[in-house]
């Protein structure tokens, strides 16, 4: 794997994805809050989707609706998108990165499965296929 890169959707906000940043992850880190990236709070999830599936960038979200909304995952079987709805969306910043931390080889080896694809992180560190079809 050349350069992994994790894209933190915007239902992160900036403080999680802004912490990751000023730690020495694995990994580098982009969200859509980002001064580099300028992606508008009401774009469309297929619009930023295109963007991030042609950087060939592994998706985070706290949006598990989206395997249950058509539109969304036409643009992630389109786009060939990788994606993992990560725990704790109401929860402390904190337990969040835990999450990732503890869950993080566990991602790693399911980046190896051929895209698209979603996983759930779940808060016992678990990671499970959601079905997508």
């Amino acid at each position: 794997m050349d350069s992994l890169t994790f894209y933190f959707d915007r239902c992160f906000g900036k403080r999680f994805p802004e912490a990751l940043l000023k730690m020495q992850t694995p990994f580098k880190v982009e969200y859509h809050d980002s001064p580099a990236n300028r992606f508008r709070q009401d774009m469309e999830d297929d619009e930023w989707l295109s963007i991030v599936g042609a950087k060939n960038w592994v998706v985070f979200s706290h949006d598990k609706k989206w395997h249950g909304e058509s539109p969304a995952i036409a643009a992630i079987r389109e786009h060939k998108i990788g994606c993992f709805y990560l725990w704790g969306a109401s929860v402390p910043t904190w337990d969040k990165y835990v999450c990732l931390a503890r869950a993080y080889n566990r991602i790693r080896e399911r980046l190896k499965t051929p895209k698209p694809y979603i996983y759930r992180v779940s808060y016992n560190y678990r990671v499970d296929p959601v079905r997508i079809s």
